[in-house]
């Protein structure tokens, strides 16, 4: 094995450890091939030293990014997303309230997100067709967009029916310079 080949091996058994020991998510972009085998392995030490379990009732969901070299994530942006799957009728829009609080963790200069109980269902009032079976989906509540940093993972504690979710925003293309007037 080539050394590439084994620092791939060592980072997938290092994140199915993770997930086996810990009981924690490990969520990685899936339309990535080995995505697992792209993760950095810094972000599972930092994760492994600075980042507590979770606690009073809550779940650490981890978010490890594919790896980027420095300045290769410039143009990259995470979005993240706290939900929950519901059954729907179908026909309407759903939302829920909630909101992502970044907290501090001293002495690591890194931080995590919480997310508390997300609010009840709102959604549009549109009449389903009567007779109309209910859809599960997952419908979405707080979201926010955070910078692409392969070597950190987004830490995300919340309750438990909580799911986090995430989407890697990519921008393409020069900047257009903006008109004066």
């Amino acid at each position: 094995m080539n050394a590439s080949t084994t620092d791939r091996v060592i980072v997938r058994r290092l994140a199915l450890a993770l997930f086996f020991l810990t009981g924690n998510q490990i969520i990685c972009r899936g339309d990535e091939p080995a995505a697992t085998a792209a993760i950095d392995p810094e972000a599972v030490r930092n994760l492994e030293a600075a980042y507590p379990r979770a606690a009073g009732g809550k779940i650490r969901h981890v978010i490890l990014l594919p790896h980027k070299e420095r300045g290769e994530g410039e143009d990259f942006k995470v979005e993240i997303i706290a939900g929950r799957t519901i059954a729907t009728d179908g026909a309407n829009q759903y939302r829920l309230g909630g909101d992502f609080r970044e907290k501090d963790i001293p002495g690591w200069g890194v931080s995590y997100l919480e997310v508390d109980a997300l609010g009840p269902p709102l959604s549009t009032r549109v009449a389903p067709t009567p007779g109309t079976e209910p859809v599960s989906q997952f419908v979405a509540g707080p979201r926010l967009l955070v910078r692409y940093n392969s070597r950190l993972p987004l830490v995300v504690y919340a309750p438990a029916g909580v799911e986090v979710r995430h989407r890697i925003w990519r921008a393409t293309g020069e900047p257009t310079a903006a008109e004066q007037r």
